[in-house]
C-alpha cells in the first residue's frame, strides 16, 4: 500500500554505498554495525562514544572518532547504539536534529528515550531531516501520537533477536552462566565485572 510504498522510497532515494554513517556507541554493538558498514558497503564510517576506541580497533572498524556535532552535521545515516541513562536521555533531541542534513536519516535501535520523539516527529513533518527508522519509543509501550501522523518513519517493535538461532542461543548463554556458577567458576558474562577474590 502507501505506507509500504512510502517506507521503501525514503530509504532508496538515500544511496549507502559510498555514504558517511554516524554511529553514537561504539561498544560491541556499534562495532559490528561499523563493520558491515565499512567492509560491506564501502561507508565511510564515523563515530561518537564516551570514550574513543584504541587506534586498533578503529582501524578494524575502519572507524574514525568525530564529535557529536561534527557527526550529526556530516552524516548520511546517523545510528544510535547507546544504553539509556540520565546522562544519555534525549541525546538527540530538536537541537541536535537542526544540526543533520535534511537528506540524513536516523537509526534508533537502542532505547526508547535516547531521541526526544516529539522533536523528532516536529522535524520530519518539516523534513528537517529526511527519514528515520525506530524499534524503540520514548515512553513505551505507548508511541508518540505525532510518529503516527508522518509517512516517512518506519516504526517496528524492537523485535531484532526474536529469530529461533538467536533465541536458542540466548538461552543456551543463560543455561551456560548457570552452570558455570553453580560449578564454581563464576559466569561466563557478568552484567556487572566479579570482584578479584
Amino acid at each position: 500500500g502507501k505506507w509500504q510504498k512510502w517506507s521503501f522510497d525514503m530509504f532508496a532515494g538515500s544511496d549507502i554505498h559510498g555514504a558517511t554513517l554516524g554511529i553514537i556507541g561504539m561498544g560491541r554493538i556499534g562495532q559490528g554495525i561499523a563493520k558491515r558498514g565499512a567492509h560491506g558497503f564501502g561507508m565511510k564510517v564515523i563515530y561518537h562514544n564516551r570514550s574513543r576506541l584504541d587506534a586498533s580497533l578503529e582501524a578494524e572498524c575502519k572507524a574514525t572518532y568525530a564529535s557529536k556535532e561534527e557527526l550529526l552535521k556530516t552524516a548520511d545515516h546517523v545510528v544510535l547504539v547507546v544504553p539509556y541513562s540520565a546522562a544519555s536521555h534525549h541525546t538527540i533531541g530538536a537541537a541536535e536534529l537542526a544540526l543533520m542534513k535534511p537528506t540524513a536519516t536516523l537509526v534508533n535501535i537502542a532505547r526508547g528515550g535516547i531521541v526526544d520523539d516529539a522533536a523528532l516527529a516536529v522535524a520530519l513533518r518539516e523534513q528537517r531531516i529526511a527519514a528515520a527508522g525506530l524499534d524503540v519509543f520514548e515512553g513505551e509501550p505507548k508511541v508518540h501520537p505525532d510518529l503516527l501522523t508522518v509517512p516517512n518513519v518506519v516504526l517496528t517493535p524492537h523485535i531484532a533477536s526474536a529469530t529461533v538461532p538467536t533465541r536458542k542461543a540466548m538461552a543456551g548463554l543463560a543455561a551456560d552462566n548457570l552452570i558455570a556458577f553453580f560449578t564454581g567458576k563464576g559466569p561466563l558474562t557478568p552484567v556487572t565485572p566479579v570482584a578479584a577474590k
